[in-house]
This record gives C-alpha cells, sequence and structure tokens, in this order.
C-alpha cells in the first residue's frame, strides 16, 4: 500500500460539492491592480507584485485636532466631520452621553458631500464638516 502525504490529501479536500481545490488566480491580478494603484498615488516606480504599501492621511478640522487614516487599497482625498450632539440622562443611560464625532472618509468631493446629505437628516447631528485631506 502506497502511503500518502497528510497535507497533501488534506490541501486536496474539497470545498464545495464538485470543487475539489482552491483557485489561486485572482491574488496576481489584484495584486498588480494594487500596484498600479499606489503608482498612481505615490508616483514612484514599484515592482508589479509583491509590494504592499500603506499610504496614510490626515485631515485637521476648525478646532484644530488632527484625523488619521491609513489604506492599503483606496486613495483619500477627503474627510467627512460629524458632530454627534450630547444626551441629557436617561433611564438607560444615567450618566448621560457626551457630545462626540465621527469621522468617514471620501474618494472624492463629491462622495463626501453625498454622505453630508444624509448625514444631515439625522436628528441627533449637530454639525458636519467637510475637511480636505493631505497624504502624510
Amino acid at each position: 500500500m502506497a502511503s500518502t502525504n497528510k497535507c497533501l490529501a488534506q490541501s486536496n479536500k474539497s470545498l464545495r460539492r464538485g470543487q475539489a481545490t482552491k483557485k489561486r488566480g485572482n491574488s496576481a491580478r489584484s495584486a498588480a491592480q494594487f500596484c498600479a494603484l499606489a503608482q498612481l498615488a505615490i508616483g514612484s516606480a514599484l515592482p508589479a507584485i509583491g509590494v504592499i504599501v500603506r499610504i496614510k492621511f490626515e485631515a485637521t478640522d476648525t478646532s484644530g485636532k488632527v484625523h488619521k487614516r491609513s489604506s492599503t487599497s483606496h486613495v483619500y482625498s477627503h474627510c467627512l466631520l460629524i458632530h454627534f450632539a450630547a444626551h441629557p440622562p436617561t433611564r438607560l443611560w444615567p450618566d448621560g452621553i457626551a457630545a462626540y464625532s465621527h469621522a468617514e472618509w471620501a474618494e472624492t468631493r463629491v462622495l463626501a458631500e453625498r454622505k453630508a446629505t444624509r448625514w444631515h437628516k439625522e436628528p441627533d447631528v449637530e454639525a458636519v464638516e467637510i475637511l480636505d485631506a493631505r497624504q502624510v
């Protein structure tokens, strides 16, 4: 009787009915697509496959607070800053809820404005700011 390799047998187990092995063709193509995006964002020459670049962004609001974000797959141009109002104490929250801000990031100015119009409809939102993001 022939000896079998345990690792080989486990890797060949079916994932779904009728499918014996994993498809591996998408990873090289997505890496190449990402490298093309990274070259546009950074402006430098990178090898075609195998490079993971983390791009960092920051935006400063009117009070001087810096909001930061990094990404390996998106290039952001704007930061949407949503200011929520404080809530008085209730039975569920005896201490109440303090006012706070939430940052969302958008790839274009149009997308940031569209998100801002949606947030303006919420009753707890005091103000919405659209900030220009810069690459660090």
